[in-house]
């Protein structure tokens, strides 16, 4: 059987990682004999031509796609695209909001067949086995589909216990050279579950509130294999890394043991660091702590069912910057009971507690204890246009303050971070000193800029080498010329960018293959 796995586009502004969920999934039906393919949506331009030839060449059973609340319209679009195209492909959705959105997703899709819900490995396989052999999905759990014109929800199905039974993600079967041309950093996870109950988030209902624990000798290996992809920086994207110290300490000394020395961050709680364990994870390469701290108001704090204190988070992030990590703060604004007032009391919180910090405006998504409760929690959601869902412009709003407000505030924040930006490339451009922290920051923008623009405009993909050109260096040449015929970069800044490019081996020169220029 062949299966199509699509990762739907996703805003090149909300520093998009590779697909790991699909990478992770497209794994375990590798390992069962089961051929995969996946479309990223995310570094590839999606267009309608796309699919017919994706559909001609590798001609798939049946095409899969999953989505958060912020894209799943585009998601739902590519899969109607797909079946419309194809009318006997089986389609599937998985994801988050799916999950916790299925009655509504198949009654307003026809073209949704089924959807997998939660966890996805096992009812995946378990799925295609009986599409395979023409059997009913009648008892296959954690299915969604349609039954004669009625939404059958199937029992959920129980989480994988050991989930060491898991093979490493299928990084191979995404273009990686294009996150690495972007800059960004590659993820991975060493365990799922979170204990926690916060009411704007789904993750321990998606993959439960018992920590599971991939072993740290299995870390370590996958740790030290992306170490030697050539990315900056490993982002360790458990829901909460630090849940067990001796743990998290043993996989800490067993990177530096192996002599593993390559940057990397990793999310925490405030309530689960201390200076043992920040140690650790100075001493093995870690070099930021991402903290979800979200209120600077305690009486917030509680209502969120948050369980953590502004004092504790003081005292981690004083710990953080005596050992020499980097405590990033992120905080949400417009939860319940919030006011103008405590907004204020947030903003200036943040700016006191660390210099590295970030807001988002709350986002009520499907499957949320906000969400559920809202009448309870006070708030007003004020659309269910899904693609307003990305957690940068109020979608609700609460009894003290208005959308508006909300989003003045956050606009105020994100003005004087462009405005900073502005700020320094005009005094680059006027050939003013920049100190380097500042020099490296716009040199990151120009490089992300760079390759966003070769890659939206498949610029790689659509290069006519010159009929003259025959040495590699001419060929650079050749290309280089193009992309400043077609871009609106100096000659300058293509000379430093493909320099990285090719350093980097994120694309490679071959006078003797057709594509001369690619992609690696």
């Amino acid at each position: 059987m062949k299966v199509l796995l699509i990762n739907p586009p996703y805003p090149f502004d909300e520093s998009p990682t590779p697909p790991f969920g699909l990478i992770s999934l497209a794994a375990y039906l590798l390992e069962r004999g089961i051929e995969v393919r996946i479309e990223d949506y995310i570094v590839t331009p999606y267009s309608p031509e796309r699919v017919q030839m994706v559909l001609r060449e590798f001609q798939p059973e049946v095409v899969g796609a999953t989505g958060v609340t912020m894209n799943i319209k585009k998601s739902l679009k590519i899969i109607e695209d797909y079946k419309e195209a194809n009318p006997s492909v089986f389609t599937v959705m998985g994801g988050p909001h799916v999950t916790f959105d299925a009655d509504n997703i198949l009654s307003q899709n026809s073209y949704v067949d089924c959807i997998v819900r939660g966890e996805g490995e096992l009812t995946t396989v378990e799925l295609l086995e009986r599409l395979d052999a023409g059997s009913s999905l009648r008892d296959v759990a954690g299915l969604s589909y349609r039954d004669k014109g009625e939404n059958i929800h199937n029992p959920n199905r129980n989480l994988i216990q050991d989930i060491n039974v898991l093979p490493y993600p299928a990084r191979q079967l995404i273009q990686l050279s294009k996150y690495r041309a972007l800059g960004l950093p590659v993820n991975m996870v060493t365990s799922r579950g979170c204990p926690h109950k916060c009411i704007f988030c789904v993750g321990s209902k998606m993959v439960g509130r018992k920590v599971r624990y991939y072993d740290v000798n299995r870390v370590v290996d996958e740790f030290e294999m992306l170490s030697k992809l050539g990315f900056k920086q490993i982002n360790v994207v458990d829901d909460l890394f630090t849940s067990n110290k001796k743990r998290c300490i043993a996989i800490c000394q067993e990177i530096v043991r192996r002599g593993i020395a390559h940057p990397w961050t990793a999310f925490a709680r405030v309530d689960t660091v201390s200076r043992e364990l920040l140690e650790n994870l100075k001493e093995s390469g870690c070099t930021t702590l991402c903290f979800g701290i979200e209120s600077g108001n305690q009486e917030i704090l509680d209502t969120i069912k948050k369980k953590i204190t502004l004092e504790k988070c003081h005292k981690a992030v004083d710990l953080c910057n005596e050992v020499g990590i980097d405590p990033m703060t992120s905080y949400i604004l417009g939860l319940p009971g919030e006011t103008h007032e405590t907004i204020t009391k947030t903003v200036d919180f943040a700016k006191k507690l660390s210099p590295n910090h970030g807001f988002h405006i709350l986002a009520p998504f499907p499957g949320t204890e906000v969400r559920e409760k809202k009448e309870e929690y006070g708030l007003r959601i004020l659309t269910d246009d899904w693609d307003a869902y990305d957690a940068n412009r109020s979608v609700s709003e609460t009894d003290f303050i208005s959308a508006s407000e909300i989003d003045s505030i956050a606009d105020r924040f994100n003005f004087s971070i462009t405005n900073y930006v502005a700020e320094l490339a005009m005094k680059k451009d006027k050939g003013e000193a920049l100190s380097i922290n500042d020099e490296n920051f716009i040199s990151r923008i120009n490089s992300f800029d760079f390759a966003q623009q070769l890659m939206v405009n498949e610029l790689v993909e659509k290069y006519p080498p010159s009929v003259g050109a025959d040495a590699r260096e001419e060929i650079i040449g050749d290309f280089m010329a193009y992309i400043e015929k077609n871009t609106k970069f100096s000659p300058e800044d293509i000379r430093k960018e493909m320099d990285r490019l090719l350093e980097l081996n994120c694309v490679t020169i071959d006078k003797n293959k057709n594509p001369v220029v690619e992609w690696s």
